[in-house]
């Protein structure tokens, strides 16, 4: 595979100018799709959100408005999973953590979002894959929160427990373990659950820093 160049580090977040976005075709059972990272403006304005693709905004058109707004960012990277149609069927985001680890150094939270009629085909895998195929990926501390208030597990026939896996093991083989921390969000359902990749030259100040923060509340007695 092909590794894109990116300029990453504390004063200057991820900038798809000078990144060079990867194209390929990839092959389901539900019939063949193209995968792109760093996604313009431009593309995903001549695309359209499948009607299975609402996890986050609850309709696929608004949908559309929120991977439009990230593909504008500057800041943020975009790979979609689209049809020869036009039609986005999965999506993976990398955004700056604008939460309680939004002040260490070159932290990055990624999600990954499959249509309803897409899933059971590995796209999930495939996509993920792709969106961190990129040279400085461990130069990062990337983060995946999981939210059970986000996830369709009724209609996968799922529990939330059960759901909680697919996602531990998804990400676990791209790099990713899940840590224990007091954040609010997690706490709010057992099943939540906070992964996170540390990058191998991932600068000490910033791997202590997100230990230290792990387990900081406000509500906890001694954190």
């Amino acid at each position: 595979m092909a590794s894109r160049h990116l300029t990453l580090d504390k004063s200057d977040p991820l900038q798809k100018s000078n990144a060079s976005p990867l194209k390929r075709g990839l092959e389901t059972a539900a019939g063949p799709l193209i995968l792109q990272s760093f996604c313009s403006p431009a593309l995903v304005a001549s695309l359209k959100a499948d009607r299975g693709l609402h996890a986050f905004a609850r309709v696929p058109e608004k949908e559309h408005q929120l991977l439009l707004g990230i593909a504008e960012r500057p800041d943020c990277a975009l790979t979609l999973a689209y049809t020869s149609r036009g039609e986005i069927v999965g999506q993976v985001t990398l955004a700056p953590f604008d939460h309680w680890l939004q002040d260490i150094g070159n932290t990055y939270e990624i999600a990954v979002e499959v249509s309803t009629e897409w899933r059971r085909m590995g796209l999930a895998r495939h996509l993920l894959s792709f969106a961190l195929e990129f040279e400085s990926l461990e130069e990062y501390l990337i983060i995946a929160l999981g939210l059970s208030w986000h996830w369709d597990y009724a209609g996968l026939g799922i529990t939330p427990s059960s759901y909680r896996d697919l996602i531990a093991r998804l990400f676990a083989a791209h790099g990713f373990s899940e840590y224990l921390t007091s954040e609010r969000n997690i706490r709010m359902d057992p099943a939540n659950i906070l992964l996170a990749r540390l990058g191998s030259h991932l600068a000490e100040e910033s791997i202590n820093r997100f230990f230290q923060r792990l387990l900081q509340s406000e509500t906890l007695p001694g954190l």
